[in-house]
């Protein structure tokens, strides 16, 4: 688990509105280098819409507004000056279902690299072995490079995916229900990549289950209906929730 110190990601007094909707609701919470924080929430928390508040993914979206804060290493992520695409560069991150681009293996690693302007193939070569390897993929695939990711497994396309956002070198890692469509070799997999990858990067990982949040979080918060209703160490959340809400979730109330 990372120290405390200044934050490497933080959101404050946050809400985010689609339309009239109000998704989340004066959320503010800290999350320090190299921390693996989960977040879980039943469906319709306001979970997804957080990540991608921070990735500026919101962006894209019409009749969306939001009011509060979110930096990097101190930095506002909405102010004027910043660059969205230079937000997505540092803050990559990861879907629910893996999306392979219908292009080789090879190339859907080195697609980031060369959108910024790496041209030189060694370069590009070192990058894709590299992300590869980081996503423990490098040994499954190292010999169907020019193969079509499409023809991997669903396993094998979610660490591709992992690996193309790897190979554009971001700080922070997010991740949206990673596992959700996977089969439980493929999950634990999964789960012990990102206790590999967080000694280098600071994760935020989504999911609906408790279990998988416990089992792989530094820290944990629980969302339900757009609030922020607990966060802190897991061990902490799991065993001694300050909420009757959380009780009832990690116990499985309700879900």
């Amino acid at each position: 688990m990372a120290t405390d110190g200044p934050p490497k990601l933080a959101a404050s007094e946050l809400n985010y509105y689609y339309g009239d909707l109000q998704a989340l609701r004066d959320v503010s919470l800290e999350v320090q280098n190299n921390d693996l924080l989960t977040i879980m929430g039943p469906t319709g928390s306001g979970k997804t819409t957080l990540l991608r508040a921070i990735n500026r993914l919101n962006d894209l979206l019409p009749r969306t507004r939001m009011t509060g804060r979110v930096t990097l290493d101190g930095l506002d992520l909405y102010d004027p000056g910043a660059d969205p695409a230079e937000v997505r560069r540092r803050i990559g991150m990861v879907f629910a279902l893996p999306i392979p681009l219908p292009m080789s293996v090879y190339d859907n690693v080195a697609y980031g690299p060369r959108l910024h302007g790496v041209t030189r193939k060694s370069q590009l070569d070192e990058t894709v072995e590299k992300g590869l390897r980081d996503a423990i993929l490098w040994d499954e695939v190292k010999d169907r490079l020019a193969d079509s990711a499409l023809r991997l497994s669903g396993g094998q396309q979610q660490r591709l995916s992992i690996a193309r956002v790897l190979a554009v070198e971001p700080e922070v890692i997010l991740l949206d229900e990673p596992t959700s469509g996977l089969d439980p070799i493929s999950t634990l997999r999964i789960e012990e990549l990102l206790k590999q990858l967080r000694e280098r990067y600071t994760i935020v990982l989504v999911t609906h289950n408790p279990q998988q949040a416990a089992r792989v979080g530094d820290r944990v918060a629980f969302f339900y209906l757009g609030e922020l209703v607990e966060f802190g160490p897991s061990q902490r959340v799991f065993t001694r929730p300050r909420d009757r809400r959380t009780e009832d979730y990690i116990s499985g109330r309700f879900g």
